[in-house]
């Protein structure tokens, strides 16, 4: 495990650029229900003018904390970017003020608030819960509900981002004593959060229904209309949930099924009576196998094991790249304050 702290200035790689567009489309859209709501019209029929989008993202700052703030405005400011250079001269004129207006707008988040997506994100959703979604879906019988589905049982047992899937390969494993790989691009590589360009996942065994399941949704993620049926996706996710749980504050969303893999992971690699070394070793893996650049992510930020988790089968990381995982967590910590305390007591008086 490395434990070089060294920083890559982040750059900008197609797939973020992607996800930026489609960040951007979603804000776009809650500003026309926004309007709509207020003007009773319908919202596919408002106009919605770069103005109009800069206004109304500036009029949430204060929902985001200081990170999630620089992700959303730097989706906008990109594609109303790449949008400049596709239109007429002054609409054009247009965005270059609003998106300098939008450069200024620095980070002033409420300090105890938490960011907008967190705050109704459940990461932690129960398997009965998980359950009556799907039975949910599949009584809707609509395109979206079948592929949420579907799409329930890929990531679950893999712990991919949504948008990760377009470039994945799942076949079977060219390690001795494992059946089957799941090489993923990590997108998060181009900024210095995850260990490297890829990671790879391994399984001992997977049932044939689960490998026609990842298989599928492969082939769906690599289809050109992805971004499409996946937003059908979120929207049938959304609706849902709040038809199941209308009084609820926090809602599965299709990044928990992330959560949910990686507290398996947790409980099944993390456990108790564990020395230090192999509890980082553990730490290692979990975050190897989460594309993680350090072993501190997935325990400060992802859902906790609980007595459900790590049930399902659980796929190994390559050894080469639990190496590549910075070690930022210390759990030595007392020893450490003891040698520092013995050395002050060791020094000779002034």
């Amino acid at each position: 495990m490395s434990k070089s702290n060294g920083s890559v200035s982040p750059t900008q790689s197609p797939g973020t650029m992607k996800a930026y567009a489609r960040r951007c489309r979603q804000l776009a859209a809650a500003a026309q229900r926004e309007l709509a709501k207020a003007t009773g019209q319908r919202a596919d029929t408002i106009d919605l003018t770069p103005t109009m989008l800069v206004d109304f993202v500036i009029g949430k700052k204060a929902n985001y904390l200081a990170n999630s703030w620089r992700v959303v405005r730097s989706a906008v400011i990109c594609t109303l970017e790449n949008r400049a250079t596709l239109v007429d001269e002054t609409v054009a004129t247009e965005i270059r003020t609003v998106v300098e207006r939008l450069k200024q707008e620095k980070p002033a988040p409420e300090k105890e608030k938490k960011p907008v997506t967190s705050r109704t994100k459940d990461k932690s959703p129960t398997e009965k819960d998980l359950m009556r979604i799907r039975h949910a879906a599949l009584a809707r019988q609509t395109e979206g509900a079948i592929d949420l589905v579907l799409y329930f049982k890929a990531a679950m047992p893999t712990g991919l981002r949504p948008c990760e899937w377009p470039r994945a390969h799942f076949g079977r494993s060219k390690r001795d004593g494992y059946r089957w790989m799941l090489v993923v691009e990590n997108a998060k590589a181009t900024n210095g959060r995850a260990h490297g360009p890829t990671r790879t996942l391994y399984w001992e065994e997977l049932e044939p229904e689960v490998v026609q399941d990842i298989l599928a949704w492969i082939k769906i993620a690599k289809d050109g209309d992805y971004d499409r049926r996946l937003n059908t996706v979120g929207h049938a996710l959304w609706e849902i949930t709040r038809e199941l749980w209308p009084r609820r504050n926090e809602w599965p969303t299709l990044y928990s099924t992330r959560h949910v893999a990686i507290a398996a992971w947790k409980a099944f690699y993390v456990r108790k009576g564990q020395s230090p070394t192999e509890r980082l070793e553990a730490l290692a893996i979990i975050a190897a196998l989460s594309g993680h650049g350090s072993d501190e992510t997935a325990s400060t930020h992802y859902a906790r094991p609980n007595a459900a988790s790590g049930k399902g089968l659980v796929p190994a990381a390559d050894p080469a790249e639990v190496q590549n995982v910075r070690q930022v967590i210390r759990l030595d910590w007392r020893e450490i304050m003891r040698e520092s305390k013995a050395k002050k007591q060791a020094r000779p008086p002034a």
